[in-house]
């Protein structure tokens, strides 16, 4: 069976969905109760340590591809630039606080 290099294959991806429907089914409804279905019952121990590790798969084929990492790449330096951003704006208000900062006021007349 031919495996495209970003996604998982087809047998894996069938059982992974599978899996994804009754996991989903397993969480609260918005009146914090779950409703159980013969059709989709809740996952077994087993069961769940192997959709953890199909997840995995999928997180690991979905971020080699060059598009995912490119977007990673930019989000990394996005948190940079805005953490030296934020760190700026903390050492000013440390120095408004301490009186070292004067803020200047033009006041016509």
């Amino acid at each position: 069976m031919h495996e495209p290099k970003y996604k998982l294959n087809q047998k894996d991806d069938a059982r992974w969905h599978r899996l994804l429907v009754r996991h989903c089914l397993e969480c609260p409804d918005k009146s914090g109760k779950v409703k159980r279905h013969r059709k989709y019952p809740p996952l077994t121990p087993a069961e769940n340590v192997e959709f953890e590790a199909l997840c995995d798969k999928r997180s690991r084929k979905i971020e080699s591809h060059p598009a995912v990492k490119a977007s990673i790449q930019r989000s990394k330096r996005h948190t940079r630039k805005v953490d030296k951003l934020l760190a700026k704006l903390e050492a000013l208000i440390k120095n408004m606080k301490k009186g070292k900062l004067k803020l200047k006021v033009d006041r016509k007349k």
